[in-house]
């Protein structure tokens, strides 16, 4: 996912992404942690939408390749 294929931009979307998902999910009742904030357990389902969609737009950031490969 964070291959040397991808531009600084790529990169910075797929690790923001990931961190926005797991905190995401890490508030959603899924985990069925008590004790959380309602208002954090309405925000992680967009949290989660949010990452996978910043996930998912980094891989349009690639490297174009060069005519020679070395």
């Amino acid at each position: 996912m964070f291959s040397n294929r991808k531009t600084t931009t790529g990169k910075w979307l797929a690790y923001l992404g990931l961190w926005i998902f797991a905190a995401g999910l890490a508030f959603s009742e899924i985990l069925g942690i008590n004790g959380t904030p309602n208002l954090l357990e309405v925000a992680s389902i967009p949290m989660i939408v949010m990452g996978l969609l910043l996930i998912i737009t980094s891989n349009f950031f690639n490297k174009k390749r060069s005519k020679y490969i070395s």
